[in-house]
């Protein structure tokens, strides 16, 4: 999964090795990363709150990216 959050610049991204990581486009780095679980499945973020949903064999988690 990969969505921008409230505009352009910031990306939040989820992989299979359980990642969540916020990036910055404009500064070309990651900001933060998150490790979930090693068998994510799915995740969805909503870009104007940066509330991201995250499925695993472990179940759901749930959080928010503070940009701020």
């Amino acid at each position: 999964m990969a969505a921008f959050l409230d505009g352009p610049d910031h990306l939040a991204s989820a992989a299979a090795d359980g990642t969540v990581r916020l990036w910055s486009s404009t500064e070309q780095r990651q900001l933060a990363e998150v490790r979930v679980n090693a068998s994510l499945h799915c995740a969805a973020c909503d870009r104007t709150t940066g509330h991201v949903v995250v499925g695993s064999a472990a179940g759901t988690v749930a959080f928010s990216i503070r940009l701020h």
